[in-house]
């Protein structure tokens, strides 16, 4: 699986790793930090919808939303499509926990740390999704957390043999490793993250899953770099608005080399340069786009727009908005202060704030002697509060609901 590392004389990919790192910075600074947990928060849910649209399963946002408050279809392969939702939904979260309090003792390119991902993201699925069709066409049952004792091609790759599967992800680990001398270089660390995700997608050292496994590796190396905003961007999104040119890059870089001028690995260097190219301009992409979703002035016109709204359908009373948009900007706020900017009594502030948490728009805590109120935001309304999140279509269903 050489190169492992694209041979770039240009200084493209350079280029593009320090300005995914600028912008995910800049990112990360638009907000405080209530704000933005629960902002990343309310993203898990868009991330799950788009991983799993890249593997066929298309799951609407609205039953993912109702998987979150444990109401599952009675249809199975809803229920099933739900479940799956919510297991990447929830390993997402453990994952970013993990890290970001493990003060990078946790090394993402370990096979241990890789086995984990498919334990953990499998452990939570049906049955149904648990049985495939292996290379040979007998159907194989999948085991959570090991790595495939049969033979699988991936449309024109043969992955390597099962029973030499341990000297490429030894490799793997050993080369990616962020910790390692090798990779002092942050830049560096930041293309290997682009070209490990297609290397470990090649190796293919799992039954099933792996396209999941490498998505939610590639997030968790994003995050050990401390480039994903604190969870404000994925690169699933991306991936999924771009899944045909995403599939193909990976098909490219799968192929041997061409002649002496392209690489000196096994495989195509200028196919690998290609891929990351690809890789990180996508994930620059999600960065401005996001940057512009969550821009403070866009941020308070939705939220006047939706509170008129519902003022109008007569589910909230007009000084909402003066909440939801001290909560966007602020992060939590008291319940005095949501009196004072409400100018409203004890009695009329509750019948607004009790509406908002059943909307899933704000939760509550008693914090020493005072009644706090905290930002949050729900997958239901995110057409109105975060437009252009989801595919136009799946909005336009979800607009219809609200």
């Amino acid at each position: 699986m050489e190169p492992l590392f694209p041979e770039d004389n240009s200084g493209e990919l350079e280029a593009l790793a320090l300005e995914l790192i600028s912008k995910a910075s800049r990112l990360s600074g638009t907000m405080n930090e209530d704000t933005r947990k629960a902002i990343a928060s309310f993203l898990r849910p868009m991330n799950s919808y788009y991983s799993n649209l890249i593997e066929g399963h298309d799951t609407h946002p609205i039953d993912i939303d109702k998987a979150l408050k444990n109401e599952y279809s009675s249809d199975k392969l809803k229920r099933d499509l739900q479940l799956e939702a919510y297991a990447h939904i929830k390993l997402q979260s453990i994952i970013s926990e993990e890290i970001r309090n493990g003060e990078n003792s946790i090394n993402p390119t370990s096979i241990d740390y890789l086995k984990s991902i498919h334990r953990r993201f499998y452990e939570h699925l049906p049955e149904t999704f648990k049985e495939v069709k292996s290379k040979d066409g007998l159907s194989k049952i999948v085991v959570p957390g090991e790595f495939r004792v049969y033979e699988v091609m991936v449309g024109r790759h043969i992955a390597p043999f099962s029973e030499k599967l341990h000297l490429f992800t030894d490799r793997f680990e050993e080369f990616y490793n962020p910790n390692h001398l090798t990779n002092k270089s942050k830049v560096r660390r930041i293309i290997s993250i682009a070209a490990s995700h297609h290397r470990l997608a090649w190796i293919h050292p799992f039954l099933d899953g792996n396209g999941r496994v490498v998505r939610l590796y590639s997030d968790a190396c994003f995050m050990f770099e401390n480039i994903d905003a604190s969870g404000l961007w994925s690169i699933s999104r991306g991936l999924a608005r771009k899944n045909e040119d995403y599939k193909s890059h990976l098909a490219q870089a799968d192929l041997t080399r061409y002649n002496d001028y392209d690489g000196r690995g096994n495989l195509s260097n200028s196919k690998l340069v290609q891929f990351c190219k690809f890789f990180l301009e996508t994930a620059i992409d999600q960065t401005e786009f996001m940057f512009k979703i969550i821009d403070t002035r866009n941020i308070l016109a939705h939220l006047k727009s939706f509170t008129k709204l519902m003022v109008n359908k007569g589910d909230l009373r007009p000084e909402a908005e003066f909440i939801l948009s001290d909560l966007f900007l602020k992060g939590k706020i008291s319940k005095i202060e949501a009196m004072r900017i409400t100018n409203t009594s004890d009695k009329t502030l509750k019948i607004t704030i009790d509406k908002l948490t059943e909307m899933g728009l704000l939760t509550s805590k008693k914090e020493s002697i005072s009644m706090m109120y905290y930002v949050n935001y729900s997958v239901k309304y995110s057409p109105m509060i975060f437009p252009g999140l989801y595919p136009g279509n799946k909005e336009v269903e979800m607009y219809s609901n609200i």
